[in-house]
């Protein structure tokens, strides 16, 4: 099974004073790295760390990046019609950018048997993989 690290599961696994710091750790543990992730999720990431942090928690965030125990596995080059496509179809969620390339590397076959640690488990809950196949989550709230 592939783990896929949401922005808030790596914001609270780095950010100790996160309300969701005790369950991403605990969630880090129990899963075996790498987790994979996209670009716009270590943006998204990054800015929530470096505006309550600093360059610490950025820094901290590139570090295991660099480790290989997170892995950017997604080519926005190759799905920026799916994305579109998420976007518009879950706009009265609303989905952001960041969700629709989860939602989307979830889709792909090497993702079938996938994991998704996330914070939000509202809208990861009224996602679909493939249109109707729900996305497997695990979240604080569960």
């Amino acid at each position: 099974m592939r783990v896929i690290a949401d922005t808030g599961f790596l914001v609270g696994y780095l950010d100790k004073a996160d309300q969701y710091h005790q369950w991403a750790i605990k969630a880090a543990q129990h899963h075996k790295p790498p987790f994979y992730s996209c670009e716009a999720v270590i943006a998204e990431a990054a800015y929530l760390l470096g505006s309550r942090v600093g360059v610490q928690g950025i820094s901290r965030l590139l570090d295991l990046l660099e480790a290989n125990l997170v892995k950017i596995d997604f080519r926005i080059e190759h799905h920026a019609s799916r994305i579109a496509t998420l976007l518009q179809r879950y706009n009265n969620v609303p989905m952001d950018y960041a969700d629709s390339c989860i939602v989307v590397m979830a889709e792909q076959e090497k993702y079938r048997e996938h994991l998704i640690l996330t914070v939000d488990y509202t809208d990861f809950s009224i996602y679909r993989r493939n249109e109707r196949e729900k996305l497997t989550i695990n979240t604080p709230q569960i």
